[in-house]
């Protein structure tokens, strides 16, 4: 999820799961979350993968890039892709983050609406290179359902720091701040120091003082395809850098180690305790601390890591449980009702809140009222599926 990709070029074609070496399939595979804008390049509902600012064709690059040709840019070259452009420019929207999250959990075709999604489509991890700041319209709670959502269906959502330090407590915008989200510092590239720009935590901006980052990756002076044409690359730092590097890192990971794919506890526990710990006196001491988490990525280890992760993961693979929502009719006027409905793909053990966009010039509570939490759909544990209506 970033500003989306150019998915032609030559590093990221071979790896975008909608070319199968002769024809292109966007549907179940892309997704345009910009549907007001003016003057973008990419214009409005983008029928196929296309980026307006660079950002997502260099970020994704460094997840999985590879053109066959000695640009090895990327840390899984041999997994797939698909994609949600969430931002216009680079600038977002909460209905936009979330709208791409909902993609995320049952993809559905180019042009369809959520109620076509298919679960089975939906990808193993995304890597998010955003933040949800104040002036876009995001509180600390704004995101947090939805990117619970998405670990609760098995998706791993990693995400970058943000880019606000050198002081402590300057990792304060979503979706890095939440404890579902696996949050990535941005080291020096070839040193063991924080990059200066990295956020550091204390997450305080939500009362929790919560301990971020988890992990840290390089982040400085990165080289990835860029948008500018199919043969382009670009030096570009920042946690932004850093975040795709933990991604890719994680497909290696379970790649190798497969076993840990069902369990993102599991798979987190073995690349925290795999990575190079560093130590840190500032916002805190010892390992993990808040300016390192963890300390630097090392898949090698992880993947050669002997003895039982912490915590356990299961010895034989679970799939990972998917929700779709679905709303009926997609509009309504006045003096109807619309039903939203979250459908998990088996019953829940415990409850999922699953996050929802809507559009329109109407007012909750007086031109429309809701039969529960605005943008939210909550299943019971012991049950597979829930319903909020809308009545006009």
């Amino acid at each position: 999820a970033d500003t989306g990709f150019r998915w032609t070029h030559n590093a990221i074609k071979p790896h975008y799961r909608g070319w199968d070496g002769v024809t292109a399939d966007h549907d179940y595979n892309w997704h345009d979350s910009i549907h007001d804008s003016s003057g973008n390049p990419c214009g409005n509902d983008s029928p196929f993968p296309c980026d307006d600012a660079g950002h997502g064709t260099h970020t994704i690059g460094i997840a999985i890039g590879d053109d066959g040709a000695g640009n090895q840019i990327g840390m899984a070259p041999g997994a797939q892709c698909i994609g949600c452009r969430n931002m216009d420019a680079g600038v977002g929207t909460p209905a936009r983050y979330i709208e791409c999250m909902e993609f995320f959990l049952a993809p559905y075709p180019v042009g369809g609406d959520p109620s076509q999604g298919d679960p089975t489509k939906a990808p193993d991890l995304t890597t998010n290179s955003w933040v949800c700041p104040t002036d876009e319209g995001c509180s600390p709670n704004t995101l947090r359902s939805a990117v619970q959502g998405q670990r609760a269906a098995g998706i791993e959502m990693v995400a970058g720091a943000g880019n606000n330090g050198s002081d402590c407590s300057t990792l304060i915008y979503p979706p890095a701040i939440y404890d579902a989200s696996y949050t990535v510092g941005a080291l020096n590239t070839g040193r063991d120091s924080i990059a200066s720009f990295s956020s550091r935590g204390p997450v305080t901006v939500d009362g929790s003082n919560r301990l971020k980052p988890d992990i840290t990756a390089p982040g400085t002076n990165n080289r990835s395809s860029y948008n500018t044409s199919d043969t382009a690359y670009a030096i570009l730092s920042g946690t932004s850098m850093a975040t795709p590097h933990i991604a890719g890192s994680v497909a290696l990971l379970w790649s190798a180690r497969p076993e840990l794919r069902p369990d993102l506890d599991a798979t987190e526990g073995t690349l925290n305790n795999a990575a190079v710990h560093i130590n840190s006196t500032e916002c805190g001491t010892g390992t993990p601390n808040n300016v390192y988490g963890w300390g630097r990525v090392d898949v090698f280890a992880a993947v050669n890591a002997t003895g039982t992760p912490s915590p356990t993961p299961t010895a034989t693979p679970v799939p990972p449980i998917r929700v779709n929502v679905s709303v009926n009719p997609t509009e309504i006027s006045e003096g109807e009702t619309a039903t939203y409905t979250a459908t998990a793909s088996s019953i829940v053990t415990r409850s999922i809140t699953v996050g929802y966009a809507m559009s329109g010039t109407a007012t909750n509570g007086t031109d429309y009222t809701l039969s529960g939490t605005p943008n939210q759909v909550t299943i019971p544990a012991g049950q597979s599926s829930a319903a909020v209506t809308l009545t006009s």
